[in-house]
């Protein structure tokens, strides 16, 4: 009896297991079925995307400043060159002609100076020697005339003999007076073409114009600026086709040719004014664009222009700030002028965690994630942090490992069975 007991017991037994494990199937099989995705620790990234043109970060044109024609190129498009180095050169008789003569007119205004002080100092000298003269003559006069007139009043010799000598002491007196006088104005007149200072005013003049025929003599030559690469050398003014070559006339400020300095590459965009203030030096960016056959090329926020200027964009009323990216590398892939894809790193947040935006529900102004803990759907609130086009920031409420569902549906409510799908 107790045995059949036990195997009825035992029977019954296997049949509630068997209907159980029938239910819970069939619960199951009706479960709503949800995508849901695992929170992992990431980096999180908002980008402002551009689009600018590909440049060298110092690009200067090279004109030739003075006119005549070309008597030497050495160089072509694609050469390198050293700052200082000759591109080309200039012929012109008059320049030419001017240097020759205003030299020679300077070396003849110095010697004038040397005749004008060699004359002043040889007349200095005769008005010295002529008052020195005169007063010999007149001290010689004065004891003469003294030594008569002692001889007159002891009655030794004629009136007569007492009248010449004070007229020759007279005379003597007229003769250094008119020497000194001489001499006097011989100091305070420098006046006529051989003075000194007339000829030092020739001489500073001829040394101006001397100086200014050299100057234009050098611009006869063309150089390199700075070193870098010859961008584009100037075609012919009648045959834009053809290159400029030795003998081609050339005119004053005519720009003869284009030079990049050796300093990388910078890429020039506009960031509309919305969007600047979220823009900062040294903020970090990305270049990249269908001509460098899918590579990229990190850079960097070198300088924003301080001013706004009107959109390039014709039918846009918006204004624009440039902005300059340079390069941290450079390849051969990069060409001036190229069309290049921006991405400004304007937010750059290391080992965060982060979930999907679709994720994430707001209700009554507080938002929430549900997550999927043993096939049971939970409701958690959370405090979010910034956002991209893809994720956002989750700052408290979920952690790594938790499994949230990346498309919440209105069906869902707290503790609802689901099926969760990676």
């Amino acid at each position: 009896m107790n045995k059949r007991r036990n195997l009825l017991l035992v029977v019954g037994g296997i049949i509630a297991i068997i209907i159980i494990a029938i239910v819970v199937s069939r619960e199951q099989s009706n479960q709503l079925a949800v995508q849901v995705q695992t929170v992992k620790i990431g980096h999180f990234q908002i980008t402002l995307p551009e689009t600018g043109f590909v440049q060298h970060p110092q690009v200067e044109t090279i004109p030739a400043l003075i006119s005549g024609n070309l008597s030497g190129l050495y160089v072509q498009a694609g050469d390198e060159v050293s700052a200082g180095e000759l591109l080309a050169t200039i012929y012109n008789i008059q320049i030419t002609t001017n240097a020759s003569g205003s030299a020679a007119s300077y070396q003849a205004a110095v010697a004038g100076i040397q005749q004008a002080q060699s004359v002043q100092q040889n007349t200095a000298v005769n008005a010295s020697a002529q008052v020195a003269t005169a007063l010999s003559n007149l001290d010689e006069a004065q004891r003469t005339y003294r030594a008569n007139l002692n001889l007159y009043n002891n009655k030794a010799i004629s009136r007569d003999t007492l009248d010449q000598a004070k007229a020759k002491l007279d005379q003597d007196q007229v003769a250094y007076d008119q020497a000194v006088k001489q001499q006097r104005l011989n100091a305070i007149s420098l006046g006529g073409q051989s003075s000194v200072a007339v000829a030092q005013a020739q001489a500073q003049k001829s040394a101006s114009d001397a100086a200014l025929a050299q100057t234009q003599a050098s611009q006869t030559r063309v150089v390199a600026p700075f070193a870098g690469q010859i961008q584009t050398v100037t075609a012919q003014a009648s045959d834009p086709t053809r290159p400029m070559q030795v003998g081609d006339a050339v005119t004053q400020g005519q720009t003869l040719f284009t030079i990049a300095g050796n300093g990388g590459f910078i890429v020039r965009t506009q960031v509309d004014e919305q969007d600047i203030s979220q823009v900062r030096v040294g903020q970090r960016a990305v270049v990249s664009g269908e001509d460098f056959n899918g590579a990229s090329f990190p850079g960097h926020v070198s300088t924003i222009a301080p001013t706004a200027q009107k959109s390039t964009d014709t039918s846009s009323t918006t204004r624009q700030v440039l902005t300059t990216i340079a390069l941290d590398s450079n390849s051969s892939l990069l060409k001036d002028g190229l069309t290049a894809d921006v991405d400004i790193i304007t937010t750059d947040i290391a080992n965060t965690v982060t979930v999907p935006n679709s994720a994430i529900v707001t209700t009554d102004g507080k938002k929430y994630v549900w997550v999927v803990r043993d096939r049971q759907l939970h409701k958690v609130p959370v405090q979010t942090g910034p956002s991209n086009d893809t994720v956002t920031v989750v700052r408290s409420g979920v952690n790594t490992g938790d499994s949230v569902t990346s498309a919440p549906l209105p069906v869902f409510s707290e503790g609802m069975y689901v099926s969760p799908v990676h």
